[in-house]
């Protein structure tokens, strides 16, 4: 019996197949075996062997890992879209790191700012303080 992951392998060898417009009969042929174990193969009926796999890929012009992942795996050091990635990603990081240090700087203002407002009142309330005790003192 066929596993999941052969099940997802067998549609991805069936989408490539048709895409190519390849029948299951030239598919066959190309593997050496006949129509209804390669039928079974992509129905699911039939669980993948390695060697089937990478000559199933052959015969499609991709990578047994693109069979199996469904998608063809980028090669990252050639992937020009990696570079534009990473480009944006330094930029967005530049302009968060900008924005981080702003916000800091303001945050310093406003805690300054919030330290002069509290000296300011309690030396208020130190000169009422006083004010109090003198007119305590002059009532006596």
């Amino acid at each position: 019996m066929a596993s999941k992951f052969d099940s997802a392998i067998k549609h991805n060898i069936a989408e490539r197949r048709l895409a190519l417009k390849i029948t299951q009969s030239d598919m066959a042929a190309r593997l050496g075996m006949d129509r209804n174990a390669y039928r079974n193969i992509e129905v699911g009926k039939t669980a993948i062997v390695h060697e089937k796999l990478d000559a199933i890929a052959d015969i499609l012009g991709v990578s047994a890992e693109s069979l199996l992942l469904g998608f063809n795996p980028l090669d990252l050091d050639s992937d020009p879209r990696l570079e534009d990635f990473k480009k944006e990603y330094s930029l967005r990081s530049e302009e968060a790191q900008e924005g981080s240090k702003k916000e800091i700087t303001r945050l310093k203002a406003e805690i300054y700012d919030l330290k002069e407002k509290v000296s300011l009142l309690q030396q208020s309330l130190e000169d009422k303080a006083e004010i109090i005790k003198f007119l305590k003192n002059k009532k006596k």
